[in-house]
Parts: structure tokens; sequence; C-alpha cells
């Protein structure tokens, strides 16, 4: 691969991936893929160098332009918007010289460099000793501690990258490494931070949201839509299910307080059939022990027998605090908080916190689970 001194471009190192032996190659083209559909409609050329992807902005694309849609993609640990210089000692001191001079200049820097080429005829030790020179020379003060900037460099037997800004990763696996999952989407805060972790470890989310409207056309004009939306900002291209929930509840409302279980029951039925249909081994929700009564040990046990599909919780030991800063930070927190009709939201009166399984049988076997389910799914829309 060839390099232009002095020219900027964006390193993308993708850290996890490292340490997939043999199959490397797999997620690593399989990143590539995922970049170029986030930055589709930018100009840009992406070419992989050695333990890292090469993205040059096209005309019209920036640092800035693109680092907001790339900061997205899962499978990126760090990416920095580097300068070349030539893997030569007088090239790199030149180089740096030119970064640190630019205003506003820190009055204080940190350097490191990594020589990954060992058959230069240099060290990391010798490049540092020099750039301190260098920054010295300019007055700024090179320090390992409260430092103001960071300078780092990355000497290849090809080029060397000379980095002052870099900008943290999603990190994760890339999506659609580990296949596909139904999640179950709610309303809430939980569930889309719960589809977020189950994309971060490379699963393709296929959403299903269980509705209280007659309609479907109800729901999916509804608040949902909106935070699968903001969801398809780290993966585009995700199938969603909307089903009533009237069936179930025709059939379950005389049962009281073990309501709420059946319908978690039901829906983990629902999810089991979406998954063989779209070719999904996992079902994600977004429960967390004990949070609320259907999220109790016994009742999460009751829930899900009869379901071989297994189901990740990837939510289970975190608290409502945690979730919510997640949510926050992913941008979905705003639209979970607005009112909304939540199937999930029944009040049943003294809700039982724990189930027998004998139990949860002779229930679902009462109110005829396996026909409510097929006419409810009879009954979905299909968006995406």
């Amino acid at each position: 691969m060839e390099f232009k001194q002095g020219e900027e471009l964006i390193v993308v190192h993708f850290g996890e991936l490292w340490l997939k032996g043999g199959n490397r190659n797999y997620y690593i083209r399989l990143l590539e893929q995922n970049i170029k559909e986030q930055l589709a409609g930018a100009r840009f050329d992406l070419q992989r160098n050695f333990d890292r992807l090469i993205l040059r902005p096209g005309k019209g694309s920036s640092f800035e332009s693109i680092s907001h849609r790339l900061g997205k993609v899962f499978g990126i640990s760090v990416f920095e918007l580097s300068i070349v210089a030539k893997p030569e000692l007088k090239s790199i001191v030149s180089t740096a010289k030119r970064m640190l001079s630019a205003k506003p200049r820190p009055k204080s820097i940190r350097i490191n460099s990594h020589r990954s080429y060992k058959q230069l005829p240099f060290t990391s030790i010798d490049v540092v000793d020099k750039l301190k020179n260098t920054a010295e020379g300019l007055g700024i003060e090179p320090k390992v501690k409260d430092y103001e900037r960071e300078l780092s460099i990355s000497v290849t037997r090809d080029a060397a990258f000379l980095t002052l800004k870099r900008e943290k990763g999603a990190g994760g696996l890339p999506v659609g490494s580990s296949g596909k999952a139904v999640v179950l989407l709610s309303g809430g805060i939980d569930s889309p931070v719960a589809a977020w972790y189950a994309m971060k470890r490379g699963l393709v989310p296929i959403y299903l949201h269980v509705h209280a409207f007659r309609e479907n056309a109800e729901a999916e004009r509804g608040k949902v839509s909106k935070i699968m939306g903001t969801l398809s900002g780290f993966h585009r291209g995700s199938k969603a299910y909307f089903i009533p929930s009237y069936v179930f509840q025709a059939n379950s409302t005389r049962f009281g307080k073990y309501e709420l279980v059946l319908l978690k029951a039901f829906m983990l039925r629902l999810a089991e059939k979406v998954a063989r249909k779209e070719g999904a081994q996992l079902i994600v929700t977004g429960e967390s022990l004990g949070q609320v009564a259907s999220q109790t040990s016994s009742n999460l046990a009751a829930e899900q027998q009869g379901v071989t599909a297994p189901i990740l919780r990837p939510l289970i030991g975190l608290d409502k605090e945690e979730i919510i800063a997640i949510a926050k930070r992913i941008g979905t927190y705003e639209d979970s908080i607005k009112p909304y009709k939540d199937v999930c939201s029944i009040n049943a009166r003294n809700p039982k916190t724990a189930t027998e399984p004998d139990e949860m049988k002779r229930l679902l076997k009462k109110i005829g689970i396996a026909k409510v389910v097929s006419k409810s799914l009879s009954m979905s829309s299909v968006a995406g």
C-alpha cells in the first residue's frame, strides 16, 4: 500500500478482532462491509494495512463528518486522524514539528511511539527522544502525567502515522458475525439497551414488538419505530415484527395475578416462532434480575418453560441507574420515557413473584397458548 508524505487519513484499529486466529479475516472483512454501509453517501477509500484499516476521506469528506458515524460501528476499538511521514527519523521529526507548531499550541505533551517493523535502523525510544527535543525546542514540555495533549507515532514498514486526535470506537464484534437474534422490544428504557448490547456482540437484531393497539399501523406510527430508528444508527436494515396482544389478553385476564408472567411466556413463544422463521438462533430480552415481578428468578425460570431457543439477558446484573445512563449515551432514552400504551404495563393486583414450573404449564394449557401464539402471529405486520 502506498502512502504520500503529509497526507491526512483515518487509521482504524480493530482490537479484539486481532485475537480471532484463523477466523480473523472473516471478522475483518465483515467490519469493512459494515463501515462501508455506515458511511454510505460519503466519499472515501478503505483498505486493510496489516493490523489496521486505512480510511482515506474523499472530496467533501473530513474527519469531523465521518467520525460520528464511524463511532457507531461495532468492531472498532479506536480510530485516529493521522498524518503520514516516511518511516525515517528525519521525516518523522519534520512532520511532528509541523503538527506541534499548529495553533493552539499545547503547553505540555506526552509522546509515545510503537515500531511494528523491527528491521528499521532506529527504535521507538529513538523516536521519543528526538521528538522530546523537538517539543522542547517549540516551548512545549514533554510529560508522562498531567499532560495537555498526546502525540502517538506508529511506525510500520511502509509509513509512520503521527496522531494528535483519537476517538474511542464502539468496540465489540462486527454486527452479523454472531448471526441473528430476535429482540423483544417494548416501549420502555431497558429493551433498547439490550438490543444495543446484542449488536455489540455481533448479533443482527430482528425486533419483535407486542403492542396494546387494535391495529399494527397504530404501533408502527408510535415511539417504538423512533427507537428502532435510533438503533438503526448502529446497524441498518433490521426487520421488525409488530404483533397485537389482544388475543392473548382475551384469554388471560381471568388469571389476574399471573397475567404478567403469562405475558412474558407468551412473548417468548412468539419470539421463538419468529426466530425459526428468520433463521435466528437466539432470543434477547431487556430483563434485569428482580427489577419487577415478572423478573424474579422463579418467574424467569417459569416463563421460559417449553422454549428451546437460548435466551440472552444482557442487562441481568445492571440496576436501573446503570441502564438509564447507557440509554442516554446511545440516544434511546428521550423516546423511551415518552407516554405510550405499553402492553408490559399491565396493572395486575398483587402480581405473582414466584411461579412454579408445573403451575405455569397448567396455566399455559388453560389459555391454549399454542393457538394464542399462532393466531397472534398470523396478525403480525413486518417492517424493514
